[in-house]
């Protein structure tokens, strides 16, 4: 009896270790507003280098300056960066810069995407429109209002964004008082690459 009580525990024990901190992409439909990103480089156990980090910080209700994503129920969504003040392009690999730069303060760029999430790795799969290859972000936490992905977007770069579920919620239409930084420069990430 003291055997089967054992393996009962065991076998409960398994299925909660294996349902917990599992999450499905109906709990991403919604807009959620970047409150905070950061950029850093990571050592051979892929611990984050302290030296090497930059952190950008938002009002996620601030539709001027903020970074916003927003997930349909049909797997299709959009990015809106009305924190941009500048466009780069021409990026030059060799030396790894943008050659030219366009001033446009006060602009709303609007990236139409498809995508999926994998249940057992807790990945998000995003395929972004004029985009070679799909974004992979690693939910690495998450609750109703708020979740934290990483996106490895080199061999040694990780992106990691702190999201604020903003959806339901009445904005603030008021200009920001002050411009905030925005990444650039970073091919492969999610929000810095633009």
């Amino acid at each position: 009896m003291k055997k089967l009580t054992l393996i009962a525990a065991v076998a409960f024990a398994a299925l909660l270790f294996t349902s917990c901190g599992k999450h499905n992409y109906d709990e991403f439909v919604g807009t959620w507003g970047a409150e905070k990103v950061e950029y850093y480089n990571i050592d051979y156990a892929g611990n984050p280098i302290a030296a090497s980090m930059q952190t950008y910080t938002y009002d996620p209700e601030d539709v001027d300056n903020s970074i916003r994503l927003t997930f349909r129920t049909d797997g299709t969504g959009e990015m809106r960066d009305s924190a941009i003040d500048t466009l780069y392009a021409n990026y030059d690999p060799e030396q790894e810069i943008y050659l030219d730069t366009i001033p446009c303060s006060d602009t709303v760029l609007i990236y139409p995407f498809t995508c999926s999430f994998d249940k057992i790795s807790q990945c998000m799969y995003m395929n972004m429109e004029g985009e070679a290859r799909p974004y992979r972000i690693e939910i690495v936490n998450m609750d109703n209002n708020s979740f934290v992905y990483e996106n490895q977007y080199g061999n040694d770069y990780v992106e990691k964004s702190y999201m604020k579920r903003i959806s339901g919620k009445v904005t603030n239409t008021a200009k920001s008082s002050k411009p905030v930084r925005h990444p650039h420069n970073k091919p492969g990430s999610l929000f810095g690459s633009r």
